[in-house]
């Protein structure tokens, strides 16, 4: 109830009494009872009232997509004005971008307690009254049609699963006197799928890799493997550098005019790992830089896992599935590999108390003695380190180049970096 209103009453209460009774009388009695048959007619329609909120189950960066919400009500009375916010957490470009963020929580530990409440209490009324930039604020009616749909575009910017919900969803009265609060929040998810990179041979991580995969190999002797006929594959892919000799096809090479490599020799490729650890980065940054580095090392880790199916080297990927267990599947090519990349985005990277007691590692690579590992990670400190020390073989830790200061390497491992356009390199070395 406004203070105009009060006003008005008291203006119609004194015309009563000292100017006109009757039309006094009248004037008190339409702004008493116009207000409460507004009231009423709003209850009414509030409990015949629905709102959906709708996004599409996925979408690729940079695509726009429309967030839909959905009016019905059951009843011919006029609907009358649905006051909400809607709100877009980071995944998505901003919603107001000329809008000012609001400014950080006042710390109670560094102002004396008359300070801390008085910048706090400034600080509550600007968080909501203030126009911020991941939230639009909408004022909706539909009339007398049953239902009404309203699209917002949205943009997502970062990989992962982006939420839009509404909130402080208020139905206001006709006289916009009366707001009643709404029982809960609608809240609606998108998957947004990661650009894979095409990462090039010449890295120095793959060569790297390839060389260890190979030496694997030498200290192992391996049969060949054999079709359903019983008789040997003559599948043949381009020599890379790290290849065994041993697997080139010399005679038809020599027909070629450069090296071939049979592709189902029993190398040992299915003991390169790579491991995608979801446990996000403790530490206290801003949400866009967070998101810009996990996004960094899903997308690389893609980039690197389509790099090895492309040139025949299949790999086992491991990651902590939507359920907050070890999922594990060997990587054969490249559409399985783009197929994978939407179910692990499912889960994606959580605060470590969401995956409860999992192992940093998954148990069955502890008993792998000749694999090589890859394991992606923005979360490598010492106790991270700790546990990958127990990793019976080779270790690539791979961590984001802003996160190379604060990484521990494990003893038995080597520290890479993935740069902000995917390249991966190594600690120390030239970028």
């Amino acid at each position: 109830m406004t203070a105009g209103y009060i006003c008005t009453l008291i203006i119609a209460l004194i015309f009563m009494l000292y100017m006109d009774g009757g039309i006094g009388v009248m004037m008190l009695s339409f702004l008493i009872l116009m207000p409460l048959i507004s009231v009423i007619m709003t209850l009414l329609v509030r409990r015949k009232l629905t709102i959906t909120l709708e996004l599409p189950d996925s979408a690729s960066k940079h695509q726009q997509v429309s967030a839909v919400i959905r009016l019905e009500k059951d009843t011919l009375l006029p609907m009358p004005f649905l006051r909400l916010n809607l709100y877009a957490d980071a995944h998505f470009e901003v919603l107001n971008p000329k809008a000012d963020p609001l400014p950080p929580k006042p710390d109670e530990n560094k102002l004396t307690r008359g300070q801390f409440q008085r910048k706090y209490s400034y600080w509550k009324k600007l968080r909501k009254t203030q126009l911020l930039p991941d939230t639009l604020p909408l004022c909706l009616s539909m009339g007398t049609a049953r239902e009404a749909t309203y699209r917002i575009r949205l943009t997502p910017r970062f990989c992962g699963s982006g939420a839009v919900t509404l909130t402080e969803i208020r139905l206001s009265d006709y006289f916009a006197m009366f707001r009643m609060k709404l029982r809960e929040e609608k809240k609606a998810h998108l998957l947004i799928t990661p650009e894979i990179p095409e990462l090039k041979t010449n890295s120095a991580l793959f060569r790297s890799v390839s060389t260890a995969v190979a030496a694997a190999d030498e200290e192992t002797d391996a049969t060949p493997t054999h079709s359903a006929s019983a008789m040997p594959g003559y599948e043949h892919r381009d020599y890379i550098p790290g290849d065994s000799l041993k697997r080139i096809n010399w005679k038809l090479s020599s027909k070629r005019r450069h090296l071939m490599v049979r592709r189902d020799e029993p190398i040992a490729l299915a003991r390169l790992s790579v491991v995608l650890d979801f446990r996000r980065d403790t530490r206290d940054i801003p949400v866009e830089t967070r998101l810009a580095a996990e996004e960094q090392l899903i997308e690389t880790a893609l980039g690197f896992l389509m790099l090895c199916a492309r040139y025949g080297y299949p790999c086992k990927l491991c990651y902590p599935d939507a359920a907050g267990e070890w999922s594990s599947l060997a990587i054969d090519d490249g559409e399985q590999l783009a197929v994978e990349s939407v179910n692990l985005l499912r889960g994606g990277f959580r605060a470590a108390e969401e995956l409860g007691a999992l192992p940093p590692l998954p148990p069955a690579l502890m008993q792998e003695a000749g694999s090589v590992l890859l394991y992606f990670t923005a979360n490598a400190g010492a106790e991270t380190a700790s546990v990958l020390e127990a990793f019976p073989a080779l270790l690539y830790l791979v961590v984001p180049e802003q996160d190379a200061e604060c990484s521990a390497v494990p003893k038995n491992g080597s520290l890479w970096l993935v740069t902000q356009d995917r390249r991966l390199v190594q600690a120390g070395g030239e970028v």
